[in-house]
């Protein structure tokens, strides 16, 4: 008879330890979170040693808040050993302590060694003001499942990207969301119930998200990193709502990993949920933009590929249009507009450049020069194409406030043809880590951009 294999657990901090079978080290717990989780002894990690897989609950939005995630307060402990299993709690508060967190974490081995994860999650409000859930359009509110498989994403470009799509399974029914860079419709509203599951593939082992008993689950794909939440949705009226004292959320998944032989099958028979109508974003290309292409055309990969976006810096975002002309250009019939009914400041950008997504390296002492052809419509109407980067230690990358800005001279609405618009930078050092792209408009009116390039100088 074959000897049962042996989990310990040996902690290293209140909040974390090394899980080891027969010896050696399987995953990691830091900070109440899973790292470095490999599904078999010495096999490659699912779970890598950058992004975990959280040991607690948390809001969808604006996570970082120490009151909307029991990510205080952290411990964990050992419950039961043996053979072939080792079971962990994890508890977590707010910073208040108004809301708890308790997972019971299972590692299991089966005969052939392949190692499996079982998660009973359970959320209670403590305190007697409740908590308040703020709701999120696209997504469950209270998420007890966040996972960034290893290898899903990385920032060198020369290294192929893992996981081409998502696998997902209710019942007999199979849907194949095609991993793009776009928030789009087929990443959002994924709603799954007890025994359906949720895969990337397709790899030589692929992670598989199977649901036990618990509440309808709502789960939603992130556009950039390919991180995939798993919440409960909470608020039905796009109004906040409020959980009272005594509430308590529940809900429960393994984490294993299948084979690319078992799982083929089911990719070949799965239906590819469309992307709609965020395929017409135009691409950034990383140098000069006519702004014909488009993710519908043919030779983008869709997997690589980065998009043009847009925000609304002030006013009201009824009060904007931003769309991809296809009858005015400069040389050409493609351009980006944009339209501001009411006074507002608007823009196209370009937010995805430089090593942190797949380009190479900007270099310290070079300089940027943006240039683009703008052509504007309106009265009291300005407009602008801007360079906002980032260097490393002067504050945070997810800040823009912290950003430097140069701004090109603006064009005013005294002049309505088209004109060229550049600016170039100093020399930059240190090199900035990340580098935007804006194409501004201020006041009300209409402008059009085209021949937009970015070039990196000595």
């Amino acid at each position: 008879m074959a000897r049962s294999l042996e989990f310990t657990f040996q902690r290293t901090a209140r909040d974390g330890g090394l899980i080891k079978l027969d010896g050696v080290v399987i995953a990691e717990i830091r900070r109440l979170e899973l790292f470095n989780f490999r599904p078999r002894i010495r096999a490659d990690s699912i779970v890598g040693h950058d992004v975990g897989v959280p040991l607690y609950w948390r809001q969808y939005g604006d996570h970082q808040n120490p009151e909307r995630s029991a990510n205080s307060h952290r411990s964990i402990s050992a419950v039961k050993t043996k053979p072939g299993c080792l079971q962990l709690r994890s508890r977590g508060l707010t910073r208040s302590r108004s809301v708890e967190s308790v997972f019971a974490v299972t590692f299991l081995v089966d005969g052939r060694g392949r190692i499996s994860v079982e998660m009973e999650a359970r959320l209670n409000v403590l305190s007697p003001e409740g908590w308040v859930v703020t709701p999120h359009p696209d997504h469950g509110e209270v998420t007890f499942c966040t996972l960034w498989p290893q290898g899903v994403f990385s920032a060198n470009g020369c290294r192929p990207k893992r996981f081409q799509s998502c696998l997902v399974q209710r019942g007999e029914k199979l849907d194949k969301i095609e991993h793009t860079h776009l928030e789009s419709r087929d990443k959002h509203h994924i709603r799954l119930r007890q025994g359906d599951c949720f895969a990337w593939v397709l790899e030589e082992e692929n992670p598989v998200i199977t649901l036990d008993a618990g509440l309808k689950v709502e789960a939603g794909v992130c556009a950039y990193m390919w991180d995939v939440h798993f919440g409960l949705k909470v608020c039905r009226e796009a109004e906040p709502v409020i959980l009272p004292m005594g509430r308590t959320l529940q809900a429960s998944y393994t984490l294993r990993v299948k084979s690319k032989s078992s799982m083929r099958p089911m990719v070949q028979r799965a239906r590819l949920l469309p992307a709609g109508t965020a395929l017409d974003q135009p691409v950034w290309l990383g140098g000069w933009h006519s702004f014909q292409k488009t993710f519908r055309s043919e030779e983008i990969d869709h997997n690589t590929a980065w998009p043009w976006q847009t925000a609304v810096i002030c006013g009201a975002e009824k009060d904007v249009r931003f769309t991809r002309d296809i009858r005015v250009g400069h040389e050409d019939s493609f351009s980006l507009k944009v339209e501001n009914l009411r006074s507002a400041a608007s823009t196209w950008q370009a937010t995805t450049l430089g090593p942190a997504f797949g380009e190479r390296a900007f270099r310290s002492g070079g300089r940027l020069r943006l240039r683009g052809m703008v052509r504007l419509r309106g009265a009291e109407v300005k407009a602008r194409v801007v360079l906002r980067l980032h260097r490393k230690g002067k504050g945070s990358v997810y800040a823009v406030s912290d950003y430097e800005l140069y701004p090109s001279a603006e064009m005013t609405e005294a002049d309505r043809e088209w004109h060229e618009l550049t600016v170039t930078t100093p020399r930059l050092r240190p090199a900035p880590d990340r580098v935007h792209v804006l194409l501004q408009l201020e006041g009300r009116g209409a402008a059009w951009f085209d021949e937009v390039e970015l070039s990196r100088l000595r």
